[in-house]
C-alpha cells in the first residue's frame, strides 16, 4: 500500500531556502552603501565645478569603485556565516542616520561631531527625530538589515573560509588602491579644494571617527591643577559680584548691537552695554568650546595638550570667590565638575516652563537673592561668580526656544525639519530666539542693579560657538574647524559694568569702548575675567586680557 501521508510530506514542505556566500552578500551590500548610503556625497560633488565633462563622469565613477571596493575590503575580512551579518548591519544602521543628516543640514562626520553626538542628552536628541529621518533610518538601514539577517549563507570550513575571505581582500583592495591611482591628481586636488569631501564618505567617515574618539577617550590625562590663586588685594568696600552667560548657538551678525538691520537687541541698547564685534570662537560645538573657554590654554594649545588642567572656575574657587553653575542645557561638559551646580531639568514654572523644559529665564529667577544668599553662606567669601549655561538659539527647532510673548518676527518655521521651510522662516526663527536672549540679559542686568550698594555686580555673555542657517546649503553647526564657515565661528560678546565696579577696578569704560572691534576671542576669557575680579595667579597671561588696557 503506497505511504500517501509520506508524500504529502514531501509536497507540503517548504523548500529550503537557497544558500550564499557570505562574501556575495558583502558585495551587494558595499554597492549600496556606496551609492545610496553615499547620496549627500554625490550630490555635493555634482555641484562641484570641478566635477564637470566627461574627466568629471570618470572620476565620479572611479570614486564609486574604489568607495565599494574599501567597503567589500572591510567586510570581507570578516566574512562568515554569522560575522558579516553583524558587521553589514552596524554599516548599514549607522550610515543610514549619517546619510540624512548629511543630506538634510550639510554637516559632516567626524571625531568632534561625534563626540558632541554622545554628549547630548535625550532632550537635544528627540528634537532631531523626524518622519524624514525615521523614513530614511527604515528605507536606508533596516529593510536592508533585515535583507542581510534572512540570508542563509553556506558553512565552509575556517582554513577554506580564510583563504576565499584573504584572496578575496587582496584583490579588493588592489582595486581601491589601482583606481586611487588611475585618477590620483583630480583626487588630489579634488580634497585639497574641497576639504569637506573627505568628511562625507560614509562609513568610512564614522569609523575613522569613531577609532579616534575612542583613542582619545581612553588615552588618560593626568590632572594638574595651576595652584594657589587668591585675591590680589584686601577685600574692597563691595563685594565683587559677575553673572557670566554661556550662551548658546549665537552668532555674531544676528545682534542688532553689532549692525545687524533688525532689531534684535532692543532692551540691551538701554543698558548701555558693551558689544564686541570681533569675536572668535574656540570650536563650532559645545564639546569643543565649552572646556576650551575656560581653559588657560587657548585653542592652538588646548587640543594638543598632555594633561587635564584646573579651570577658571577652579582657580576662582581657589581664589576665594562663591562659585555656582547653573545649568539650562545638555550640561557643562566637564567644567562645573568641581563647584556647586543645579540643573533645570526638573524645575517647574508657571511661566518660564512647559511639558517639554524650560526657557532660559529659568536661569534668572530670584537671581539678585540667591547672589545674597551665596554670600550670606559663605561670610568670607572675596565674591560670587554666577555661571548661566543657556539653551539658547539652539537648533534645529530653533522656534521652540522663544516663548509666544517674544516673537517679533513672524512668520517663523515651526519645524525641526528645517529643509522643509524657506529660509526667511528659519530666520525669523532664530532671530526669535535671539531677542528672546536680549530679554533674558537685559532680565540680569536690571536684577543685578538691585543689589544693595556693598555689591559690585558685572555681567559678560558669550557665546560657544555660531550657527549656519543654510548658506550654501549648510544648517546647524560642528563643521571641522578648518572648513567651516565664518557663521559657526563669529560670536557676540556682551559686557556691563556696574559704576560701583567701573570705579573699584578704575575700569575706564570710554577706553573699553574703544577696543569694540579688536579681534578677540575664547583664549581671552580665562585671563580677562581673572583680571577683571582682581585675581592673582601664576597662569594669568596680562597679553590675552581685553581689560588690561584700560585698567
Amino acid at each position: 500500500m503506497p505511504n500517501h501521508s509520506f508524500k504529502s510530506r514531501m509536497f507540503l514542505a517548504k523548500p529550503a531556502k537557497p544558500t550564499r556566500d557570505p562574501l556575495w552578500t558583502a558585495g551587494w551590500v558595499s554597492v549600496w552603501l556606496a551609492s545610496l548610503g553615499n547620496g549627500a556625497l554625490w550630490l555635493h560633488l555634482a555641484k562641484l565645478p570641478d566635477i564637470s565633462g566627461a574627466r568629471g563622469g570618470v572620476l565620479l565613477l572611479v570614486m564609486g569603485a574604489v568607495l565599494a571596493s574599501g567597503l567589500f575590503f572591510m567586510q570581507s575580512v570578516f566574512a562568515g556565516r554569522l560575522a558579516s551579518k553583524l558587521l553589514a548591519c552596524a554599516l548599514l544602521l549607522a550610515t543610514a542616520p549619517a546619510a540624512y543628516f548629511m543630506f538634510s543640514y550639510g554637516i559632516v562626520i567626524d571625531v568632534t561631531m561625534l563626540k558632541n553626538t554622545l554628549q547630548t542628552d535625550f532632550k537635544e536628541s528627540k528634537e532631531l527625530i523626524s518622519v524624514g529621518l525615521i523614513m530614511c533610518v527604515l528605507l536606508l538601514g533596516v529593510l536592508p538589515c533585515a535583507w542581510v539577517i534572512s540570508r542563509q549563507h553556506t558553512a565552509v570550513r575556517w582554513p577554506q573560509r580564510l583563504v576565499r575571505n584573504a584572496v578575496c581582500a587582496v584583490l579588493a583592495l588592489l582595486l581601491a588602491i589601482l583606481g586611487t591611482y588611475a585618477v590620483k591628481g583630480d583626487v588630489a586636488t579634488l580634497m585639497r579644494n574641497h576639504t569637506k569631501v573627505r568628511y562625507m564618505m560614509t562609513p568610512f567617515n564614522i569609523v575613522y571617527g569613531g577609532i579616534r574618539l575612542v583613542q582619545g577617550e581612553a588615552k588618560a590625562l593626568p590632572f594638574v591643577s595651576l595652584g594657589q590663586a587668591s585675591v590680589a588685594d584686601e577685600l574692597p568696600a563691595a563685594m565683587p559680584v559677575m553673572v557670566l552667560v554661556v550662551g548658546e548657538t549665537a552668532r555674531s551678525d544676528h545682534f542688532s548691537l553689532n549692525g545687524y538691520a533688525r532689531n534684535t537687541n532692543p532692551a540691551l541698547a538701554q543698558h548701555g552695554v558693551l558689544s564686541f564685534n570681533n569675536v572668535w570662537s574656540c570650536g563650532t560645538n559645545t564639546a569643543d568650546s565649552v572646556p576650551c573657554m575656560f581653559s588657560h590654554l587657548g585653542r592652538e594649545q588646548f587640543f594638543k595638550r598632555a594633561a587635564n588642567y584646573d579651570n577658571l572656575l577652579d582657580v576662582l574657587q581657589t581664589a576665594g570667590y562663591s562659585v555656582l553653575w547653573l545649568e539650562n542645557n545638555s550640561g557643562c561638559k566637564g567644567v562645573c565638575a568641581r563647584v556647586s551646580t543645579e540643573t533645570s531639568s526638573k524645575a517647574q514654572h508657571p511661566t518660564h516652563c512647559t511639558a517639554e523644559g524650560c526657557f532660559d529665564e529659568i536661569l534668572s529667577v530670584d537671581l539678585a537673592k540667591r547672589v545674597q544668599t551665596l554670600r550670606s553662606a559663605q561670610p568670607a567669601s572675596r565674591g560670587v561668580v554666577v555661571l548661566l549655561h543657556q539653551l539658547g538659539s539652539h537648533g534645529p527647532a530653533y522656534f521652540k526656544r522663544s516663548p509666544q510673548d517674544s516673537k517679533p518676527f513672524k512668520p517663523e518655521c515651526a519645524t525641526n525639519v528645517l529643509q522643509s521651510c524657506d529660509i526667511p522662516s528659519i530666520i525669523n526663527a532664530y532671530d526669535n530666539s535671539i531677542a528672546y536672549t536680549d530679554r533674558f540679559l537685559a532680565g540680569i542686568i536690571d536684577q543685578l542693579k538691585t543689589l544693595p550698594a556693598s555689591y559690585a555686580p558685572s555681567m559678560v555673555y558669550m557665546s560657544d560657538h555660531g550657527e549656519s542657517l543654510g548658506e550654501k546649503g549648510t544648517y546647524l553647526h560642528g563643521l571641522p574647524y578648518a572648513i567651516a564657515p565664518d557663521a559657526q565661528k563669529h560670536i557676540p560678546l556682551i559686557m556691563w559694568f556696574s559704576t560701583a565696579l567701573q570705579s573699584q577696578r578704575g575700569l575706564r569704560a570710554g577706553c573699553m569702548k574703544d577696543q569694540i572691534s579688536t579681534e578677540l576671542s575664547h583664549d581671552y576669557l580665562f585671563h580677562s575675567v581673572l583680571s577683571l575680579l582682581n585675581v592673582r595667579s601664576a597662569s594669568y597671561k596680562p597679553e590675552l586680557d581685553w581689560f588690561k588696557p584700560c585698567l
